[in-house]
């Protein structure tokens, strides 16, 4: 990672292509192209764009595990929590890694020091062959951005819609992530959790971590009763 500001981030290390389920359709493209011919570097700039807990930051991390993995300098940058600090020296210096990536560029749409500071520095990347990968919640043409030569400039890249995640989805994917843990989800008890917690898949996955950690300190399987007493249902 690169140390502009000191900045103390880090990639969530659940966060990789080999934990990610794509389901059946478009998704799977997305995540084959990017961890394929993006990597390759046949294109140089992708957006993302979908829905939050659509699978965006998660693919975005994952692109940093395995760019680094390739030792190739990278960057992420989640503007939920950097869109407070002076962007110029967030940016500072950015042009000289390989691969950085931008998660949530929608948040920075009103603040023009920040719009300012990427516009300078996406014309720096391209002139230094960085490849960016973006993402937001809406495509480029309904950013809305108060820059408009920043506006044009995300409109070149390559563009791909993250689809909204149904229950049955999320149900697939706390089994898989739970798989993914040494654990076992039945049907019943993954049910529960999409019915009792938030709805979000974030904020399921991280119950399914609460439960991991449960599970190993109490030595127990992850049944309805034992998730029902570790969340006082």
């Amino acid at each position: 990672m690169t140390g502009q500001m000191g900045l103390a981030l880090s990639l969530r290390d659940d966060c990789r292509f080999d934990n990610f389920l794509a389901l059946p359709g478009s998704r799977q493209q997305i995540v084959d192209f990017i961890h394929q011919q993006f990597s390759a570097e046949q294109e140089r700039f992708v957006y993302l764009w979908g829905v939050e807990g659509s699978g965006r930051s998660h693919l975005l991390q994952a692109a940093c595990h395995h760019w680094a993995s390739n030792n190739r300098k990278v960057q992420y940058l989640p503007l939920a929590d950097l869109h407070s600090l002076p962007p110029e020296q967030v940016m500072a210096g950015l042009e000289n890694v390989d691969l950085v990536c931008i998660d949530e560029v929608n948040l920075i749409a009103d603040q023009q020091n920040w719009l300012e500071a990427l516009f300078h520095f996406f014309n720096r990347s391209r002139d230094s062959g960085t490849c960016l990968l973006v993402s937001a919640d809406v495509p480029p043409v309904r950013l809305a951005l108060g820059l408009a030569d920043l506006q044009s400039r995300l409109s070149t890249a390559t563009v791909f819609q993250m689809d909204t995640y149904i229950d049955a989805d999320k149900i697939c994917i706390l089994q898989f992530r739970a798989d993914c843990l040494g654990l076992q989800l039945s049907d019943e008890a993954a049910g529960l959790l999409l019915n009792r917690a938030p709805r979000q898949l974030d904020s399921l996955i991280e119950r399914l971590r609460e439960l991991d950690r449960s599970s190993l300190i109490h030595q127990r399987k992850l049944t309805v009763p034992f998730i029902k007493k570790v969340f006082g249902w």
